[in-house]
């Protein structure tokens, strides 16, 4: 028989489309919520220290339990409720992939972060996505009705939300977590140093409550891969029985336990990127045909009156790469820049106002 790929993939992954992150020319990074700032040179001697004397030729922990353990101080949990992943993106993965299947749904407001749906298409377990309204507020009534159209889901909320900046309401999320039926409940808590809002204190009160933060965006690891879940010790238990052995490697874990420890120099820059927030903020205010929208996160999300195709082009020509959100809806002709250095930003500013 002659081989043919097409007769041997799965039909549902037959049809999916691969995450492409396009390489466009810049020279300004605004596009992708990063952290603008490089590690201070004592933080980057300390991780040279760990890399000089550091055993390559060992397997890492594969519970990474110096970091859970660190972690979990930090934050009042268990190490046992901890769950350490290749970044949040391994960790939505494996939630799907054990609560997922069987009758199940992955639902999630929409827009939001492309990942809920496009792992929930991989594992073969079906997506809804529910319109968010105009006020970008969350629809908690229909996410409900969902629930309870399928045997059992997973609800994904990410908090506060990627693209539209805000963070719902929280009565809204206790009636979706409190909802008598099946389900999973996941707080997506990626931007949470920026809004200094979370569930994390609800944990012991819900059972079926998970939460998910990140190294990538206050503490600048994007390129580490470093995520953690937080939830009751029977649903991390599920995730140990599906999570990858060696996940994460050991020098990634090294580098976020010497970042936890110079968590205090950190957060200066945290409070510099909210400052530059606020100034990103009143200069859009003073710019006629643009609306900006309230962020508790490190970006904005803003509309101009005119082509936002036209206004992206034009960034892109002066070097500022921001990310274009154009599409039928809520986001009709919408934009969102991460904030940047002072620098950036009055140079987004100044192009922005010469539109």
């Amino acid at each position: 028989m002659k081989f043919e790929i097409d007769n041997l993939i799965r039909s549902d992954v037959a049809k999916l489309k691969p995450y492409i992150v396009h390489d466009v020319p810049h020279s300004m990074k605004m596009d992708a919520n990063e952290n603008p700032y490089e590690m201070p040179d004592n933080i980057r001697d300390e991780i040279a220290k760990e890399i000089q004397k550091h055993s390559f030729n060992r397997y890492p922990d594969p519970s990474a339990s110096e970091l859970r353990n660190a972690l979990s101080s930090q934050l009042g949990v268990y190490p046992d409720q901890m769950v350490i992943g290749n970044g949040s993106d391994e960790l939505i993965s494996y939630l799907i992939s054990a609560f997922g299947g069987d009758g199940a749904g992955v639902i999630f407001p929409t827009p939001t972060f492309s990942i809920y749906g496009i792992f929930a298409n991989v594992w073969g377990t079906k997506a809804t996505g529910i319109p968010l309204s105009q006020d970008f507020s969350l629809r908690q009534d229909e996410i409900i009705s969902s629930m309870d159209s399928v045997k059992k889901s997973i609800v994904f909320i990410s908090y506060p939300n990627n693209p539209t900046a805000n963070c719902f309401s929280e009565q809204s999320i206790r009636d979706i977590i409190e909802h008598d039926s099946p389900s999973i409940v996941v707080l997506d808590e990626a931007y949470y140093e920026f809004s200094g809002k979370t569930f994390l204190p609800l944990l012991a009160e819900y059972e079926n409550l998970v939460i998910l933060r990140t190294f990538s965006k206050a503490f600048g690891l994007a390129g580490l891969r470093i995520g953690y879940m937080i939830a009751s010790g029977k649903i991390a238990e599920q995730i140990m029985k599906v999570k990858m052995v060696y996940n994460i490697n050991s020098l990634s874990q090294k580098i976020a336990l010497i970042l936890l420890k110079h968590k205090d120099q950190m957060s200066g820059y945290l409070k510099q990127i909210l400052l530059e927030r606020e100034r990103l903020i009143v200069g859009f205010d003073r710019i006629r045909g643009i609306t900006r929208f309230h962020s508790d996160a490190n970006f904005i999300l803003f509309r101009t009156e005119n082509d936002a195709e036209t206004l992206f082009a034009k960034l892109l020509d002066n070097g500022i790469l921001i990310r274009n959100l154009n599409e039928p809806g809520v986001l009709k002709n919408c934009l969102r820049i991460a904030v940047g250095k002072p620098e950036e930003n009055d140079a987004f500013l100044e192009t922005l106002e010469s539109q």
